[in-house]
């Protein structure tokens, strides 16, 4: 696994936005750092616990954004956010069922890195552009 890092091309200029995304970034590091260790189990329990909680507060931030700017294509882009939502339910379910280990925890990392990369360059970046011309957010 490579370290995920900060990069510029990930800014989407709105402070909010931009500071959940490195703070998701952050305790991805701790998770990844921990596999390494051999603690994981520990680790991925704070993880999927931050999950939760990201998924309330950064998705409904980001989309009430979108919102108030009413972006032509918030349909799509919630509908990712919902698929998003569904895998970090799958995994908060495995979690429940088996508990945590090693595995769980690098299938973690691995799906949610793949997801939130993928988001954040292409859904995310997307919106950019017009927020500009629509909002003083930027």
């Amino acid at each position: 696994m490579e370290k995920w890092r900060w990069d510029p091309r990930l800014e989407t200029g709105i402070k909010e936005i931009d500071e959940q995304h490195r703070e998701l970034l952050r305790r991805f590091d701790r998770l990844e750092l921990a596999v390494y260790n051999g603690i994981a189990k520990g680790e991925l329990e704070k993880i999927i616990e931050y999950l939760h909680s990201y998924i309330i507060e950064h998705l409904e931030a980001e989309e009430k954004v979108l919102r108030n700017c009413s972006y032509p294509d918030l349909d799509r882009h919630i509908k990712q956010h919902d698929e998003f939502r569904a895998l970090c339910t799958g995994l908060l379910i495995r979690y429940k069922e088996k508990g945590p280990d090693n595995y769980l925890a690098l299938e973690v990392e691995k799906q949610v890195r793949k997801w939130w990369e993928e988001h954040i360059l292409k859904m995310d970046m997307a919106y950019v552009p017009f927020i500009k011309k629509e909002v003083d957010y930027l």
